[in-house]
Parts: structure tokens; C-alpha cells; sequence
């Protein structure tokens, strides 16, 4: 598999992951309280298992979950900016991580960080970085040109 085949897998994986994650936090922001309602009337929907978790949530703001339904827009955005091989994609991307990475510890404490989550995300950074220079030619992306097709 070429460089440019694994460059554009991984952002159809991005597309679809973030596409998903910006609607579902949308959808949680907008019902947050109908939400609570229900589970307020009916405990016993929520599992035991899941109470503290689920209740820490539950308790967030609903600008956690709207905050975070953008930030996955613009890393949506970013990588749809990648694929047109621009530099400006990868850097709305790694923007968006970050803060996406930084918006728990923010809204819910240092519980909700997770290793695993910045692991992933320091891990498609490094790809995506490494793939962008390859595929461009240009090491020195402060200059983004505005030919968007691929040296090869």
C-alpha cells in the first residue's frame, strides 16, 4: 500500500469518526435535559455499574457537549482540508485534538482525561504530519502553496 492510499484511508476513518462524534454531542447538548428528566423518573434505566460516570455527565453543562459537537466539526473540517493536500487542514486538525483533549479536564476534572485518548491522538498527529510532508514535497509549510495536487 502506497503512502497516498494509507494518507486517504486513515482520513475516510477521520471523516467518519468525527462526522459521527460532532453529531452524537450535538444530540446529547440538545437533549441533555429531557435526559435527566428521564433518568430522574426512571432510575433503573441506569445500570449501577455506570451511576458515578454517567451521573458526572449528566451533570456537565450543556456547552460542554455543544463545545465539543464544534470542535469536532473543525477537525472534520481539517481533514477534509487534508485531503486536498493543504496544510492549513492539518494544522485545523491538530487545533481541534488538542482542545478536544484539553474540554474534558475543563468541563468534567482530571478523571475524564484519558491516556489512551492522548496516545491516539499524538499517534494520528505524528501520521498525519509525516504522510502530509511526504505527500506535498514541502517541509516548510508556513508557505502553503495553493496547487493542491500531490508531488509523486
Amino acid at each position: 500500500m502506497n503512502n497516498k492510499t494509507l494518507f486517504h484511508i486513515l482520513l475516510v476513518l477521520t471523516m467518519i469518526w468525527t462526522g459521527m462524534s460532532a453529531l452524537s454531542y450535538l444530540g446529547m447538548g440538545l437533549m441533555l435535559p429531557t435526559m435527566k428528566q428521564i433518568l430522574a423518573d426512571n432510575p433503573s434505566l441506569m445500570p449501577e455499574q455506570f451511576g458515578v460516570m454517567m451521573e458526572r455527565l449528566l451533570d456537565a453543562p450543556r456547552s460542554f457537549y455543544l463545545v465539543s459537537s464544534l470542535l469536532f466539526l473543525l477537525e472534520l473540517l481539517g481533514a477534509v482540508f487534508m485531503w486536498r493536500l493543504r496544510w492549513s487542514g492539518f494544522h485545523c486538525y491538530t487545533l481541534a485534538r488538542l482542545l478536544l483533549l484539553l474540554l474534558p479536564a475543563l468541563f468534567l476534572g482530571r478523571a475524564f482525561v484519558g491516556a489512551g485518548d492522548m496516545m491516539m491522538a499524538i499517534l494520528f498527529v505524528a501520521v498525519y504530519y509525516l504522510l502530509m510532508r511526504q505527500l506535498t514535497g514541502n517541509t516548510d509549510h508556513s508557505q502553503e502553496s495553493d496547487q493542491l495536487t500531490p508531488q509523486e
